[in-house]
């Protein structure tokens, strides 16, 4: 989904254009870019609901860096796609020059993602298991029960 708002985020500028009338794709894309952001918003916000629900209680104090590390980048990323939504949503419907905000959350969006991206890699590359705990479906030994890391 982020990556159709990407693709579709070119269309934006045209159809605000004083100079040039839109032409149908772009508005097809600019639609396309609300109502999509808009999904996303929501999803962030269920997303942030089970994260808290589902929340294992861990004393912070036994938190190693890298831990805190990566909790500060999950819930980076949830604030920034959450605030993305808000300000498009504010750009759109409210106040167009909150655009202006929109564009500047993105690139912490995708420094949050890229960051993301390069710890799962670092992790599949050093087999410590986390890469199989963000999979939906985790190999079971045969006795049936899930692996768990070698630390």
């Amino acid at each position: 989904m982020i990556a159709a708002q990407w693709a579709t985020s070119g269309a934006i500028p045209r159809t605000h254009n004083p100079l040039l009338p839109p032409s149908p794709s772009d508005l097809l894309l600019h639609m396309v870019h609300n109502y999509n952001g808009m999904a996303i918003g929501c999803l962030v916000l269920v997303r942030i609901a089970l994260r808290l629900s589902r929340s294992t209680v861990r004393q912070q104090a036994r938190r190693t860096p890298m831990e805190l590390a990566a909790l500060a980048v999950h819930w980076g990323i949830y604030a920034s796609l959450a605030a993305q939504a808000a300000t498009g949503f504010i750009a759109s419907y409210l106040w167009g020059p909150a655009a202006g905000i929109h564009k500047a959350i993105w690139n912490v969006t995708l420094t949050l993602v890229t960051l993301h991206v390069t710890a799962a890699a670092w992790h599949g590359v050093r087999r410590d298991g986390v890469v199989g705990r963000m999979l939906p479906f985790r190999a079971k030994t045969i006795s049936g029960e899930r692996q768990r890391p070698v630390r």
